[in-house]
C-alpha cells in the first residue's frame, strides 16, 4: 500500500507547513482543525489555499484537497492521519479520535515529542480500541517554520527525524509506509528511544525559567528571542548539563546517549561545534530568529515542562537515575506557573508504563499490550 490520502490534524505551524509541502509534492491533503480552534484557519476555509515559502522565498500558492473542522468527514477516506499538535493537546486529540477509529488504520505523530505515541496508545487500550490501529512517530517536527495567515515560511527541512512504532515490532513495517513523506526517516529501537532524544527536553524549560525575570517584566510590543536573547554563556552550560541528566536517562535503558552538540548539527538546527553556545550563535535563519516566548504562558515552558522535563524525569526515578538539574526546574516552572508539573504533567501512568522495570519498560515498548 502506498500512501496518497492524508488527514493533517491541527492548523498551526508545522500543520500548514506540512500541509502546503506534501500537497505540492503530490499527496492529497486534508487539513483538519478541532472546531474549539477554527479560527486558526478561517483564512484558508474557503479558498484552501496556502501560500508556501522557503527562507523567507515564495515557492507559490497551492490547494488542498479539504479544509473543514468535521473530524467525521475529515477522516472519511484517508491512508494515513498525521497529527500534528503541541504534546499537552495529545491527551484530548487521542480522545477525539477514538470513536472514529476503524480497523487499519494508521496514526503517524509529527512529532510524537515525549512519549506521544505512549499516550495515544494507552487511550486507545483503555477504550478497547487499540488493536484497529497502528501508531509511529518522529521524535521532532519534520520542519522549522512559522505561519503567517495564510502563509507558511519553512526555514529548515529537518534532515534526520528519529522514527518507531508502538508496538516496535511494527516500526520496519511501518518505516517503509512513511519514509516517502520525508526524506529524513530514520528508524531508532523503540518510542523511548525517540523521545529521549527529542531536543525540548534539553533546549526549551530551562532557559525560559532562567529568563523568567525578564520576560515577565517585557513590555508592550517588546519582543524576547529564546534562543538570541535568552541563551547566554552561563545559560547554555545550564542547558549542556540538563542534556547529560538526559543521556545518563538514555544509558540506563541501554539506548546510545546523543549529545546536545550532535544532535543539533546532525538535525540541522545548528553548525557543528565546540561548545552550545557558539551552536546556538551559529544557528543563523533558524534559532537566532525565531522570536517569543514573550509570556510565561508560552508552550517553552507550559508545553515543555509537564510534558517533556516530567516524563524524563519521571523516568529517571523509576531507573534509579539522579536529574537534580530537571528536577529544579520542574519545580521552579510549577512555581511560576502555579501549577504542580508531576502531577499533571506527563506521568508514568499516563503513558502506561508505571511501575516497570527498565526491561520490562523495553519489552513494553517492543511487544505493546497484551489484551
Amino acid at each position: 500500500m502506498a500512501i496518497k490520502r492524508i488527514c493533517i490534524m491541527g492548523g498551526g505551524n508545522g500543520g500548514f507547513a506540512a500541509a502546503a509541502d506534501l500537497t505540492q509534492r503530490g499527496y492529497e491533503i486534508t487539513l483538519y482543525e478541532d472546531p474549539k480552534f477554527a479560527a486558526s484557519i478561517a483564512g484558508i476555509a474557503e479558498s484552501k489555499t496556502i501560500v508556501l515559502k522557503e527562507k523567507g522565498e515564495t515557492i507559490g500558492s497551492v490547494k488542498l484537497h479539504k479544509v473543514t473542522t468535521d473530524l467525521a468527514d475529515a477522516l472519511s477516506d484517508v491512508d494515513l492521519i498525521m497529527p500534528i499538535s503541541p504534546a499537552f493537546a495529545q491527551e484530548t486529540v487521542a480522545k477525539t479520535l477514538t470513536p472514529h477509529l476503524r480497523d487499519g488504520m494508521i496514526i503517524f505523530l509529527c512529532p510524537g515529542s515525549c512519549g506521544g505515541g505512549l499516550v495515544y496508545a494507552k487511550i486507545f487500550h483503555d477504550a478497547g480500541v487499540h488493536n484497529k490501529v497502528k501508531i509511529c512517530e518522529i521524535s521532532t517536527l519534520p520542519y522549522a517554520t512559522r505561519k503567517d495567515g495564510d502563509a507558511v515560511n519553512i526555514m529548515l527541512r529537518t534532515p534526520v527525524l528519529w522514527f518507531a512504532a508502538f508496538p516496535a515490532k511494527y516500526t520496519q513495517e511501518l518505516f517503509e509506509l512513511v519514509d516517502p513523506l520525508f526524506p529524513g526517516i530514520t528508524p531508532m529501537t523503540d518510542v523511548l528511544e525517540t523521545a529521549l532524544n527529542n531536543g525540548n527536553i534539553d533546549s526549551h524549560p530551562t532557559p525560559v525559567v532562567l529568563n523568567a525575570g525578564k520576560i515577565d517584566h517585557l513590555k508592550p510590543g517588546e519582543v524576547h528571542y529564546h534562543y538570541k536573547d535568552g541563551i547566554s554563556p552561563a545559560v547554555a552550560q545550564v542547558v549542556e548539563k540538563v542534556s547529560r541528566e538526559r543521556m545518563a536517562v538514555c544509558e540506563a535503558l541501554g539506548y546510545k546517549p546523543i549529545h546536545i552538540l550532535e544532535r543539533l548539527a546532525v538535525t540541522g538546527y545548528c553548525p557543528p561545534a565546540e561548545d552550545l553556545y557558539t551552536a546556538y550563535r551559529g544557528s543563523v535563519g533558524i534559532f537566532m530568529d525565531i522570536s517569543g516566548p514573550n509570556d510565561l504562558s508560552g508552550r517553552y515552558l507550559t508545553e515543555d515542562a509537564p510534558c517533556s522535563l516530567v516524563f524524563c524525569a519521571n523516568l529517571a526515578r523509576a531507573l534509579g537515575v539522579k536529574t537534580p538539574l530537571m528536577d529544579s526546574v520542574t519545580y521552579l516552572a510549577s512555581a511560576l506557573r502555579n501549577e504542580d508539573y508531576w502531577v499533571t504533567g506527563r506521568t508514568l501512568e499516563k503513558v502506561g508504563l508505571e511501575g516497570m522495570t527498565g526491561p520490562e519498560m523495553r519489552q513494553f515498548v517492543m511487544e505493546g499490550y497484551k489484551d
